[in-house]
């Protein structure tokens, strides 16, 4: 089955926080396959550096290179591999890869606690569009 151009996830860290977000094929079409192929992803929260990732059992090399990025930024880091939520300023991991967006403030993040367990999962559309 073709996967969808995007994808809308739900982002759900222990402690009650929820964000919203999108993966985007445009930006990286073989590591998004892979990424939403796997969904739901679920682990242990790290903070560093102006990001906030999870470690991830996807292996795929950096596809499309991430040379700047912005707060709000979701990234596949594969040398970890990792899936890295950009919190705050900050320059990109090496080889990171850009695969979406949130679509919630990132800022919230920064004050969850390190250990914390998180879980991305597919959502439905906020819209009824096909």
């Amino acid at each position: 089955m073709p996967l969808k151009s995007s994808t809308a996830v739900r982002i759900q860290v222990e402690g009650g926080i929820e964000l919203q977000g999108r993966l985007n094929r445009y930006l990286a079409p073989m590591t998004y396959d892979r990424v939403v192929r796997a969904l739901p992803l679920s682990g242990v929260l790290a903070l560093s550096g102006g990001l906030a990732y999870f470690q991830v059992e996807i292996r795929r090399g950096a596809e499309k290179e991430a040379k700047k990025v912005e707060p709000g930024d979701i990234l596949y880091w594969p040398s970890i591999p990792a899936i890295a939520f950009v919190v705050e300023p900050t320059s990109p991991p090496v080889q990171a890869v850009r695969i979406g967006r949130l679509t919630s403030d990132p800022i919230i993040l920064k004050n969850v606690r390190k250990g914390s367990r998180i879980v991305v999962a597919e959502t439905e559309e906020e819209s009824n569009s096909s």
